[in-house]
């Protein structure tokens, strides 16, 4: 079993790093190159059943749930990325937002291996795979929301300066970043708020300064991205204003999780 874990891993990664660079490839080129638009999605989807795979097996050989372990959540999290710019982006014909969804995969599944660890996390299972399950979707949806913020500042800027030129016509139109963004968001926040809800559960065992600090981030990416939807249904806000709260709601989100990214690296004493 350990033997197939490795091996997924390996695939996988190497899957998503395919992926990204053929996506990236297509991004950086003046006239496109129409085959690496006809395999990036393949590969990438590929390389996402693959890590499917993985994390079957990695939950198998530990005997525990993936969504109840920091690295199967973090794993987890890569397919959350990647199903999500399936759902969304494709739909939207936002094909550019795969050179961010395909290395945000990587990039997660590989931090997974760095924190593997054995030991479960609560003993409330049902309780704690819904407060995890919910946060990594959220998560997922966001940080995507914030890469379809990126785009749309950049193109915005682009069109005002009148920079009309091989790279602005690879960029997505305005409207369908807007879209999109605010699709992630609307989907992606109710889920964000079943994760602090059930969150509050396990405050109690939150006794350390990174644990706070984390929970603090937590609770400051919720409201600054509640903040954000209440704008664009209250008063009204769209285009870069929207972009800039989703940006700042990404940062926290990605300071939590590089939280937990660098806290088994710098041992139990943290």
């Amino acid at each position: 079993m350990d033997a197939l874990v490795r091996l997924s891993f390996i695939v996988a990664a190497i899957g998503y790093t395919i992926a990204g660079v053929l996506f990236f490839v297509d991004l950086a080129s003046r006239r496109g190159v129409p085959s690496a638009v006809a395999w990036a999605p393949r590969v990438l989807t590929i390389a996402a059943v693959v890590h499917l795979g993985h994390v079957v097996a990695a939950s198998v050989a530990v005997h525990a749930c993936a969504v109840t372990t920091v690295p199967g959540a973090l794993s987890l999290a890569a397919l959350i990325v990647v199903v999500a710019y399936q759902i969304f982006c494709r739909r939207e014909t936002l094909q550019t937002l795969g050179a961010f969804a395909a290395p945000l995969a990587l990039t997660f599944l590989v931090g997974a291996e760095f924190v593997r660890a054995k030991q479960i996390l609560s003993e409330n299972r049902t309780l704690l795979a819904i407060h995890v399950t919910a946060n990594l979707v959220g998560v997922g949806l966001f940080l995507l929301a914030g890469a379809v913020a990126v785009l749309f500042v950049v193109h915005e800027r682009r069109l005002k300066k009148k920079r009309v030129d091989w790279m602005t016509s690879k960029l997505p139109a305005l409207d369908s970043l807007e879209r999109a963004q605010g699709r992630l968001l609307m989907v992606g926040f109710p889920l964000l708020t079943i994760g602090v809800v059930t969150g509050a559960t396990f405050s109690a065992g939150i006794d350390t300064a990174p644990e706070i600090i984390r929970a603090v981030l937590a609770y400051a990416a919720w409201m600054t991205l509640a903040l954000v939807l209440l704008l664009r249904a209250v008063a009204g806000w769209s285009g870069r204003r929207a972009s800039y709260g989703a940006l700042v709601g990404a940062a926290l989100v990605s300071l939590v999780l590089v939280g937990y990214l660098i806290q088994p690296a710098l041992g139990d004493g943290l």
